[in-house]
């Protein structure tokens, strides 16, 4: 493993500007957004004499997930100065010009020179594989490329991910590798673990049963432990033109293939969910310190339909938040390799 001293570290990080990431201040335009229900983890605890109070924050969950697909988690655990370090240097890394990209990339410099036979099988490309996925990867429409660079993580939960004798990583992200594991890791070890809980008891499985079947991680061995993908991922204002031509949508509107998504939640007014039902677009609202959670298409498989993967999408901000940048951390916590997604082998009775 690299060993890099504190002054190492310290000079990385001028030469690559990291610095305090700055938020956009809240919009003042006349948008209603959706305030997603918050399931406060503080009051989650292990333990027969707090079952009555897991099941009450079960029984709010069961209502998001079921109908929109959508909540917010709060008190999850993670610091926000922790958060506030993990954004800087997103920024610094996604800030990095095509020249030293061209070094890291996770795919092609588009996405219709992919060998989509090779995608199949592995994972990589500039959509999934470790490494950035450039600006103006995607066409989107009318000529138009997206204006998003992403770095992804994969296996960022194996104990392997610190071997840079096995993986290449640029310079600024392998002086803070281990601190980038530690986030990305709470996040499933922690968060998302006790998250499965609660959807045991909505499903009226025994507690830890989703955790253990499909998400626990095993060290060393990827196809029976449950992963996911981080990325850092900064949209960039578009011209007014290319802005029109695309109908003001930044990324269209997708649902996500794994089981569960992981955002920071953001004040930037720019994501959007599709109601399930009546198909209308909503703005998502701003939870200080929380995380969007959203399911997506492998947990919905796995609960027969129960839990909705709800098709969202991110759209040019107002006029007043417009020159911010929007820049996310991203975890997206898959299933084992090898994971049947049959709602037969759950036997829940929802």
């Amino acid at each position: 493993l690299s060993i890099m001293t504190k002054l190492n570290v310290e000079e990385i990080d001028k030469k690559y500007n990291v610095r305090h990431f700055i938020e956009a201040p809240k919009s003042k335009a006349a948008i209603n957004p959706i305030q997603l229900d918050a399931i406060d983890f503080s009051l989650l605890k292990e333990g027969d004499e707090h079952k009555p109070a897991r099941q009450k924050l079960a029984n709010k969950l069961e209502d998001s997930l079921s109908k929109l697909g959508f909540v917010a988690i709060t008190n999850h655990g993670i610091e926000h100065e922790t958060y506030e370090h993990i954004i800087s240097l997103a920024q610094s890394v996604c800030e990095l010009p095509r020249e030293v990209q061209k070094d890291y990339l996770a795919g092609a410099w588009k996405s219709d020179q992919e060998n989509r036979e090779k995608t199949s099988t592995d994972k990589s490309g500039g959509e999934r594989g470790t490494g950035f996925k450039p600006k103006g990867y995607w066409s989107m429409k009318n000529g138009v490329e997206d204006s998003i660079v992403h770095y992804n993580f994969n296996s960022i939960i194996q104990s392997d991910f610190l071997d840079t004798t096995k993986h290449k990583y640029p310079e600024i992200i392998e002086a803070h590798l281990k601190e980038i594991q530690d986030y990305f890791s709470q996040i499933h070890n922690n968060v998302l673990r006790r998250l499965t809980y609660l959807c045991d008891i909505i499903l009226e499985l025994p507690e830890g049963y989703l955790w253990e079947n499909y998400f626990k991680p095993v060290d060393g061995d990827r196809q029976n432990s449950g992963g996911g993908v981080a990325r850092f991922m900064r949209y960039t204002k578009m011209s007014t033109e290319d802005d029109e031509k695309v109908g003001k949508q930044w990324l269209r509107g997708h649902s996500d293939g794994g089981g569960i998504t992981f955002i920071t939640s953001q004040p930037i007014l720019s994501l959007q969910i599709r109601d399930y039902y009546t198909g209308e677009w909503r703005y998502v609202g701003h939870i200080p310190n929380a995380f969007i959670v959203n399911v997506g298409d492998a947990l919905e498989f796995i609960t027969g339909g129960y839990f909705k993967s709800s098709i969202h999408r991110v759209v040019t901000p107002p006029e007043d938040q417009v020159d911010y940048t929007r820049l996310v951390l991203i975890y997206f916590a898959d299933p084992k390799d090898n994971a049947e997604l049959d709602p037969e082998l759950l036997n829940s009775p929802k």
